[in-house]
């Protein structure tokens, strides 16, 4: 399961050029701190109770279990039978409120596992690559020791970088079984925010079993199977009287490609967001540039004119998004009156039927969905009517005692 962690800092062209990224990468979860917006009634997010941490599923696991998103500060879901936690410490917060938020974190996940913990904490302590621990760092390694978790970040490459300010703040633990593979690493593509992507895989299975090994197993269209026609192929292999299994199964195999095509094998690429163009990705490219420039200039002079080519360079990619994204919202509403059943009308249903969160098919769990929404109850047994042992009783009714309709 593929994982993206970012604080989007509230910018909607940072949480745009997430979703692109997420298609470029195939990413599943991401698990996200102060997002820009969260679309209302939509299956794919869960936020905690002030709307600054969230989770969203964007591949083919969905939310197993919601188990706690009514706190301030963290989100926990079960997805992948990995329970996954989002959280951020706002800077303003005391002491006592970040210490508050951890005592949460432990008491919701204590007795729980495999887990993944993840977001923007303001702390700082040597253990994640920071020049010294402060107090939220000593309060971040202190709650989380109830829980079986370890540290998974790596290197010194910084995840805040701000006017050539930089620090490591966004921190990641995880359960001693994910550990080993998760392949954490800080990310330099451009986000707009200024905090870095960090991308890793987490799954509790093991390389070996995750290992998936492309069989030579052939498949064809059996719709499209013609009995004759695959007789007569038969019939111009010449097959001689005596085949070992090899060669019975290329003459087989020749009968069935002339017979019927092959099924093909989906590549599962993601298509890129709606209005991502070409110009959009080279003005992405010519961002990046800049920031590593303003970032490596050694003079202040340098470093005011770098600063200066970025900023126009950044405005030029805001202004590029919001245009693209007008452009193909106006084309889709003239796409309603040359086509009512085109684009438009898909989009519209779409938000009517709701998420395309992947359905749950997992036996055992949909055996517990049906238990719960349809629960088995004992046999009632009803008392005897009065009347049950009377065979008088409708003899007793008269005529003048029955309703009887005016005609």
């Amino acid at each position: 399961m593929e994982v993206t962690q970012i604080n989007l800092n509230h910018c909607d062209t940072a949480q745009q050029l997430l979703w692109q990224v997420a298609s470029e990468t195939k990413c599943d979860v991401a698990i996200i701190a102060e997002p820009y917006q969260v679309p209302p009634n939509n299956g794919n997010w869960v936020t905690d109770k002030a709307k600054i941490a969230a989770i969203t599923t964007l591949g083919k696991y969905p939310f197993q279990e919601v188990v706690s998103s009514d706190y301030e500060g963290f989100v926990i879901v079960k997805i992948n039978d990995i329970f996954v936690c989002s959280c951020y410490a706002l800077p303003r917060w005391t002491i006592e409120q970040f210490d508050q938020m951890l005592h949460n974190i432990t008491e919701e996940l204590i007795g729980r596992n495999p887990i993944v913990i993840g977001g923007d904490l303001n702390a700082w302590a040597v253990e994640w690559g920071s020049r010294f621990t402060n107090a939220r760092g000593f309060s971040l390694l202190e709650g989380l020791a109830k829980l079986n978790i370890r540290l998974v970040n790596e290197g010194s490459t910084s995840t805040f970088r701000r006017d050539g300010r930089e620090s490591i703040i966004d921190v990641t633990f995880c359960s001693p079984s994910l550990a080993s593979n998760i392949n954490w690493r800080v990310c330099d593509d451009y986000t707009n925010s200024d905090h870095q992507a960090i991308r890793y895989t987490v799954s509790t299975q093991s390389p070996l079993t995750r290992r998936v090994t492309r069989t030579s197993c052939k498949k064809w269209k059996l719709k499209e199977f013609e009995k004759n026609l695959f007789i007569e192929a038969l019939q111009v292999e010449r097959i001689a009287t005596t085949l070992n299994a090899k060669e019975l199964t290329d003459v087989v195999t020749r009968a069935c490609d002339v017979t019927m095509p092959r099924v093909t094998i989906p590549k599962n690429e993601r298509r890129p967001v709606y209005w991502w163009t070409e110009a959009i990705n080279t003005l992405r490219t010519s961002c990046l540039r800049a920031r590593r420039r303003m970032q490596r200039a050694r003079t202040d002079t340098d470093r005011a004119v770098c600063r200066e080519v970025f900023r126009v360079a950044r405005a030029a990619l805001k202004h590029e998004i919001k245009l693209s994204r007008r452009n193909c919202f106006r084309e889709l509403c003239r796409d309603v009156d040359a086509n009512h059943w085109g684009n438009a009308y898909r989009v519209v249903m779409a938000k009517l039927k709701g998420p395309s969160t992947p359905q749950e098919t997992c036996p055992d769990k949909l055996n517990s969905i049906v238990e719960g929404l349809f629960p088995q109850h004992d046999p009632t047994s009803w008392p005897l009517a009065p009347y049950d042992d009377n065979e008088d009783f409708v003899e007793r009714v008269t005529i003048g005692e029955l309703p009887l309709s005016k005609s």
